[in-house]
């Protein structure tokens, strides 16, 4: 049994993690969203869109691999995550102003700067999930990870709304919209930092951890159970990102929406997220994140095949809603299928290759869709939706290769799919006791009302 102290510090540190989710979700929600409509805005070329997408995630996956050398070399994880989190959010500065002082040549500078904010958000994110992951108990992973994207995704939505209705009501203003909502993911990323000093890490010194060269990781890839997992997760980020950044022009461009359209069918994959999160976590903790990733593996690849059925704004809200709850559940449990299956002596290692090798499929991914879109046959006279049908060919075959070779990492139970559906619905595990308690409740082992 865990010491009662011990207890109420994890639960504190699990508490105030979800408070920085929430204010991460609003940063993501004010700023991260309207980056490429930013573009749009200042005049950004297709050409420049992609690169938009591309060249700043590429530039983060090279950063990441040096995030293991970055703990050693700072002294520790914690201090890791402040430093780039802190210099992250003072990003959102520069970017606010280009459209406000480079005039013809403000997407240039946009990527630029945008390029320097990924890289150093991406820096943060392998120090933060090895301590995380050190945190949370396994038996409530799922369900505490879960618990925290649905808060984070509501802060998201809110703040999404916000800045939409702002863009909305001062789209006559040139970019000033745009200026104002940066502005307000300065302050949230400033506040997240605030949250993020509360991170509770373990005795575990920097010196300790076992890192693993980039050879050794290499050799992993093709023989082992993880290394197939991480090759499953990198082909897909390479094969989604030939058609994700054209999404938005495909809506603000060909289908001439203005910016509360674009707000309002955004805000359906929020609320979608935000429902399904939790019942992916709890579905995950009781049948395993293999069988999650199989599911959810041939759902996303769905996502872009439904957008060649139809232009009507209706039917895209559904599709929108329905990308939210699939993406919702393939990020949750590929993220956790990565936590339970390293080792807590090179995590940080592994994560920072998992995440330095996302970025680099996914940059490589939009630089080909940026090759390639000048050259395919088009589909209703449209390059996007050729793109669009040829990510999710690919995404389903992906799901094809590579899913059925991966084992689960962790014993699990059997559950029957009318189980899983049910939980999926909203419904608790059948044959366990009823929780009412926070999720925090199950370190004492017990759920309390």
């Amino acid at each position: 049994m865990l010491n009662h102290q011990v207890i109420k510090r994890v639960e504190r540190a699990l508490r105030f993690s979800t408070l920085e989710g929430m204010a991460y979700g609003a940063v993501s929600g004010t700023g991260e969203h309207f980056t490429a409509a930013y573009a749009v805005a200042l005049g950004a070329s297709n050409t420049q869109l992609g690169f938009l997408t591309s060249l700043p995630g590429l530039l983060g996956a090279i950063a990441q691999s040096t995030s293991a050398h970055l703990v050693h070399l700072l002294g520790g994880r914690k201090r890791v995550v402040l430093i780039f989190a802190a210099l992250s959010g003072a990003m959102w500065l520069p970017i606010l102003s280009v459209g406000l002082i480079f005039g013809a040549n403000a997407p240039v500078w946009l990527i630029a700067f945008v390029g320097l904010y990924t890289i150093f958000s991406a820096l943060v994110v392998p120090a933060w999930g090895a301590i995380m992951v050190e945190i949370v108990p396994n038996r409530v992973r799922g369900r505490y990870f879960g618990l925290r994207s649905r808060w984070s995704t509501l802060a998201n939505m809110a703040a999404f709304l916000v800045a939409g209705g702002l863009l909305f009501l001062l789209r006559g203003h040139g970019v000033t919209g745009f200026a104002l909502v940066f502005g307000l993911a300065f302050g949230f990323r400033m506040l997240s930092v605030a949250f993020l000093t509360t991170l509770l890490e373990s005795k575990h010194q920097a010196t300790d951890e076992e890192r693993v060269s980039l050879r050794a990781f290499i050799s992993q890839l093709p023989t082992s159970n993880l290394g197939r997992v991480f090759l499953y997760l990198f082909s897909v980020s390479f094969v989604v990102n030939l058609a994700g950044p054209f999404f938005v022009p495909y809506m603000l461009r060909q289908l001439e929406m203005d910016y509360l359209t674009f707000t309002l069918l955004e805000v359906m994959s929020i609320v979608a997220s935000t429902w399904a999160v939790t019942h992916w976590g709890i579905a995950a903790d009781r049948a395993g994140n293999r069988r999650m990733l199989l599911l959810t593996g041939v759902l996303i690849s769905l996502v872009p095949l439904l957008w060649l059925l139809s232009k009507n704004l209706v039917y895209l809200g559904f599709v929108q809603f329905y990308s939210g709850l699939a993406w919702a559940g393939f990020n949750l449990v590929s993220t956790n299928f990565v936590y339970d299956a390293t080792d807590p002596r090179n995590r940080t290692s592994y994560l920072a290759y998992y995440s330095a090798g996302g970025g680099l499929a996914s940059s490589l991914g939009a630089l080909t869709g940026g090759v390639l879109i000048g050259h395919v046959p088009r589909l209703s006279e449209s390059a996007l939706l050729s793109m669009f049908l040829l990510s999710g060919i690919l995404r389903l075959a992906m799901a094809v290769v590579f899913l059925p070779h991966i084992r689960e990492v962790r014993r699990v139970k059997s559950v029957s799919p009318s189980e899983l559906f049910h939980i999926m619905l909203g419904g608790r595990p059948i044959h366990r006791p009823a929780s009412h308690g926070r999720v925090h409740h199950h370190l004492h082992g017990h759920a309390e009302t």
